[in-house]
């Protein structure tokens, strides 16, 4: 029987100019499951509802068995987050930043911390601000493994950078998926690069999603 980390039951959200429509699944642990779809099209605010986002959300999302609002906090000690929003602080370096916010997490580990930064290339004593956005995507991921997350949810991180770039990164996910056994939620919204990597997929059009294997 397949363990199932995510569960979506009749998730939906509403806005002045869209509209989510109500989505029922489940998301097995342990694969990578991609959001794809045109700019606009619903994937960001998909991920934020995973992410416990939208208190006013209609139906229930879970994960691990936990409500992502009424639970929120546990759920994002265990789920790893790259997105394309300044949420670290920009005027200091990697260390300085691991100062800060370790202490949140209590699986905090040192070791893979410095290890990721290493293979990731991104140097430990350059200030956050001064990265580029390849930089960025990378140190986001460096710092999820730090804390050995169940759960990793990246929005287009790889948007905008070059193909050889593109490739690399999506082939840093396959391993991350093989070395922690995390779940991989991720958007793009260029075919090729979800075609191979993922396990399952998810499509959103208008409003509507669907979902496959791939």
């Amino acid at each position: 029987m397949e363990d199932i980390i995510i569960k979506i039951k009749e998730a939906s959200v509403c806005f002045k100019d869209f509209v989510l429509e109500p989505l029922s699944l489940n998301i097995p642990r342990g694969y990578i499951t991609c959001i794809k779809g045109a700019n606009g099209a619903g994937k960001s605010t998909f991920l934020k509802m995973i992410l416990g986002n939208f208190p006013k959300m209609k139906g229930q999302i879970t994960v691990n068995g936990m409500d992502v609002i009424k639970e929120r906090i546990q759920i994002l000690e265990k789920t790893g987050v790259v997105l394309d929003e300044k949420i670290f602080f920009e005027n200091e370096d990697a260390i300085k930043n691991e100062e800060y916010f370790s202490p949140f997490y209590k699986n905090w580990d040192k070791e893979i911390y410095r290890s990721m930064l290493k293979k990731m290339n991104v140097s430990p004593s350059k200030n956050i601000g001064n990265l580029s956005k390849g930089e960025r995507a990378k140190y986001q991921l460096a710092f999820s493994a730090a804390y050995k997350p169940e759960l990793l949810v990246l929005d287009e991180p790889a948007a905008g950078l070059d193909p050889v770039f593109r490739k690399d990164f999506f082939k840093l996910l396959q391993e991350f998926v093989s070395e922690y056994q995390a779940t991989i939620l991720v958007s793009d919204n260029i075919e090729e690069n979800l075609d191979q990597i993922t396990d399952f997929i998810i499509t959103i059009e208008n409003g509507k999603c669907t979902y496959k294997s791939s």
